[in-house]
């Protein structure tokens, strides 16, 4: 009896590791994030300037809208989700900087490792790292 119920065992295992491997990573990011950000960045090939914004998950999950103070969206960018080597305490924004130009490449809600990482990269970027230009990466916490 034992042998009977091994063949059908194995393979529903088998079905499921596919289906849980065919389940696309979304980014955990649950709710706002306000960020009082001082310099200036870059999502992508737009320049945002100095100033407070709030980044919004999209329904889909793939996908955040970046809004400023007054309520008016200046971005929207694709992310995937990420995962921390720690557990933030703070509400953390990841920068990648190429001498003085900055472009935000993740977020991390405080309390939770797992964050929304950039997926587009700008085409000033892409230079920049083909050119040769590494980037120093450092993180800025929000309250």
């Amino acid at each position: 009896m034992k042998n009977y119920w091994k063949a059908p065992l194995s393979i529903l295992a088998g079905i499921l590791f596919v289906l849980a491997a065919r389940t696309p990573a979304r980014a955990q990011i649950i709710g706002q994030v306000k960020a009082n950000i001082n310099h200036t960045f870059m999502i992508g090939d737009k320049t945002l300037p100095p100033g407070a914004y709030t980044f919004r998950m999209e329904s889909d999950a793939q996908a955040m809208t970046v809004q400023t103070q007054k309520g008016d969206n200046v971005a929207q960018f694709e992310v995937r989700q990420t995962r921390a080597n720690h557990t933030p305490r703070h509400t953390e924004l990841v920068f990648r900087k190429f001498g003085n130009t900055e472009f935000l490449s993740k977020i991390f809600e405080s309390g939770s490792r797992d964050g929304a990482e950039l997926t587009e990269t700008g085409k000033q970027e892409a230079r920049m790292v083909s050119s040769g230009q590494h980037a120093i990466e450092h993180t800025e916490e929000q309250q």
